[in-house]
């Protein structure tokens, strides 16, 4: 799955395949500087995900639940974004699982070079 990212500093917006409604169950935005330190983490409620067009940095959607609140985000600092879901295929359900490094530099998210992404739970 391909995650992007737009939107200002305070109010990131994580999409899903170019915008598409994508089923996701978790996703978890952590600082690089500060490994296995979790910045804002969600979980959807019970054992299934929820459909979502997009996510904004510090709301929760319907059907999530907040495991992580969200913390201040810092110009020029490096984030990693991990979600996983399952596929809306109708012949099979397939987990799904997708990330990038981010920054916001000159007044815009873009994508970071990335050496290796911690692996999540």
């Amino acid at each position: 799955m391909k995650l992007t990212i737009s939107g200002g500093l305070d109010r990131p917006v994580v999409r899903f395949d170019d915008g598409r409604a994508a089923c996701v169950d978790y996703l978890d935005v952590r600082d690089v500087a500060a490994p296995g330190r979790s910045l804002w983490t969600l979980r959807a409620i019970g054992v299934r995900c929820e459909m979502v067009g997009h996510i904004v940095y510090g709301e929760t959607p319907g059907g999530f639940i907040v495991e992580t609140p969200p913390a201040p985000l810092n110009a020029d600092a490096s984030y990693e974004v991990f979600g996983k879901g399952l596929t809306t295929n109708l012949m099979a359900k397939v987990r799904w699982s997708g990330g990038l490094r981010i920054q916001y530099r000159d007044g815009a998210w873009r994508e970071a070079a990335v050496a290796h992404m911690a692996p999540r739970t």
